[in-house]
């Protein structure tokens, strides 16, 4: 028997809380440890991507969780990221992960 992830939208509520506590601005920071890696010279080292329909920003966890845990996550441990910073965050946490090598034997 196979069972269907089921993905559910950021809640209307938590998603518009996140966007007023960031002034519908990327939060992504040079120096700051959830950083995608872009240094943002020109602004300071702040990404200053607004929100819009056309680019919307993603809601995104603060640490390196799987999306399953990420989902129950407080408001306080999400951000708020545009596009290009957070595939370049999401290309970052991958090339830094560690992963357990997978056991060859049960026993």
């Amino acid at each position: 028997m196979t069972t269907a992830m089921t993905i559910t939208p950021t809640p209307p509520a938590l998603h518009t809380g996140l966007l007023n506590g960031a002034s519908f601005t990327c939060q992504c920071k040079a120096s700051s440890p959830t950083a995608c890696g872009k240094p943002h010279k020109p602004t300071g080292g702040a990404c200053i991507v607004l929100h819009s329909p056309a680019a919307p920003l993603h809601v995104v966890a603060r640490q390196d969780v799987p999306c399953e845990l990420a989902a129950a996550l407080p408001a306080r441990a999400l951000m708020l990221l545009c596009d290009g910073c957070h595939a370049a965050l999401l290309a970052h946490r991958r090339k830094t992960r560690t992963t357990a090598p997978a056991p060859d034997a049960l026993f």
